[in-house]
């Protein structure tokens, strides 16, 4: 299943469960933020990446451009787990991995601002085997033009949903990245960039094939 299916089913279920009032405050939110823009300043393709440092769930230091000496890379910035629509298109990665490793291998790695131990449990609990970095701060979010800041109603949403961001993050910033995936090159060149400020849409493993089987 592709990964739009498997979100409109989540959408679809979610609009089901939640109630009206929620849904609304949600809607508005998102149609706010995408009147904004908010992701004018992000890299895109074309861009060079930005060298960067984290540390895995692993406990390990990962540095892109040391990967970048020995094959290209993939990186997935995602809100938390938190988040249904992150949960479900890290599942979707990890389902298709062997897809894009048939076509060309390559490291892929996922990077969220909440804190290792959560990543962590977030990895064991869905048996994701690709790395998981975490960006306490959002400080590489940042750098690649990600970052906003969430609207206060929709920080008490949230906190009524059971998501206490400040606990998954470790800071009451309320920062988060905006959904982004990129393909870099070995030269550090963004070959392909995937970024939406709706939540709820995510790219395809599929469009991914396509950039590597023509790279």
């Amino acid at each position: 299943m592709k990964t739009i299916e498997e979100l409109k089913v989540l959408q679809k279920d979610m609009s089901t469960q939640l109630p009206k009032d929620m849904l609304n405050i949600m809607a508005n939110s998102l149609s706010d933020m995408l009147t904004k823009n908010l992701n004018s300043h992000a890299l895109k393709k074309g861009n060079i990446a930005p060298d960067f440092s984290l540390i895995s769930t692993k406990k390990q230091k990962v540095n892109l451009y040391e990967l970048l000496n020995t094959k290209p890379v993939i990186i997935s910035f995602f809100r938390g787990s938190w988040c249904p629509f992150c949960v479900k298109e890290l599942q979707h990665f990890q389902n298709n991995l062997k897809q894009l490793q048939q076509v060309s291998d390559v490291h892929f790695i996922a990077i969220s601002p909440q804190k290792i131990e959560i990543s962590a449990k977030l990895q064991q609990d869905n048996a994701i085997d690709f790395t998981i970095l975490s960006d306490v701060g959002n400080h590489i979010a940042q750098q690649y033009g990600l970052v906003f800041t969430l609207p206060q109603n929709v920080r008490e949403l949230y906190q009524n949903l059971g998501a206490d961001i400040p606990k998954f993050n470790g800071d009451d910033s309320y920062q988060l990245p905006i959904p982004a995936t990129y393909l870099i090159g070995q030269d550090k060149q963004i070959l392909f960039s995937y970024i939406n400020v709706n939540y709820m849409e995510r790219v395809d493993i599929s469009e991914l094939v396509d950039v590597l089987k023509r790279s």
